[in-house]
């Protein structure tokens, strides 16, 4: 029989590997997404799942995979890539026709190969205090680094959303911030860190303006906090 579900992060940077040993049950699931969301909230270039030890019990519980890549691809856009999977589990993926949503690999050192041979992302962050004056100094480093990679159509429209996503955690989490700026592909990802377990709901004038001049925006829950991030396409302009 085999073990309970174990998922352990292993630091490999600009990597993000998690290894998940014992069974996958659809009560676990949630267990596996978490720790994936936990893994994204570093921002790597890719998360590789070693799955050589992985167990499912039931097809649905792999669904887990399939939302935890849809949320890695909108933020921060890395791809999932599930290594050593047993036949089983690959079996399992195929039946549930989600196989080509996710990435593949042999072994984890195949693993790694695919995912080094990813572009590194242009990136610049910073901790702040909560404390009103964060806010400029956010804003500051966002319209820095837009001036440096050479971005002035987004370089409002992300002063203005990082605006939002500071004062929110500023007034409601009472914790050290962390701002990342990341210069992808095609967008501009900006994401606040706080480190307050409260599960509160974004609320406030400012979210609607968030929307309105991102391609995307959410907020991703962790056990010690929360991850609020928007992407601005580079080329699009803002719809206010």
């Amino acid at each position: 029989m085999a073990q309970r579900l174990r998922c352990t992060a292993v630091h490999e940077p600009p990597l993000a590997v998690l290894r998940a040993d014992g069974l996958l049950t659809l009560r676990s699931a949630g267990q596996l997404r978490t720790a994936l969301l936990e893994c994204l909230a570093e921002q790597p270039i890719a998360i590789l799942l070693d799955a050589e030890a992985l167990a499912v019990e039931e097809d649905l519980s792999l669904t887990a995979l399939l939302a935890a890549s849809r949320h890695a691809a909108a933020w921060p856009g890395v791809p999932l890539l599930v290594c050593a999977p047993s036949r089983d589990v690959r079996a399992a993926l195929r039946r549930l026709g989600v196989e080509r949503h996710l990435t593949l690999c042999t072994d984890l050192d195949r693993g790694r190969a695919v995912a080094t041979r990813r572009e590194l992302p242009a990136q610049v962050r910073d901790r702040f205090p909560a404390a009103a004056a964060s806010v400029r100094a956010a804003r500051t480093l966002v319209s820095g680094a837009c001036d440096r990679w050479r971005l002035p159509v987004v370089v409002e429209p992300a002063r203005l959303v990082t605006t939002e996503l500071v004062t929110n955690a500023v007034r409601h989490s009472g914790t050290p911030i962390d701002l990342t700026v990341t210069r992808g592909g095609r967008y501009l990802h900006l994401a606040v860190r706080d480190y307050h377990p409260r599960r509160k709901r974004l609320t406030g004038p400012g979210f609607p303006l968030v929307e309105a001049v991102s391609s995307s925006w959410g907020c991703t829950l962790l056990p010690d906090g929360k991850v609020t991030w928007a992407s601005l396409h580079l080329a699009a302009r803002s719809r206010i």
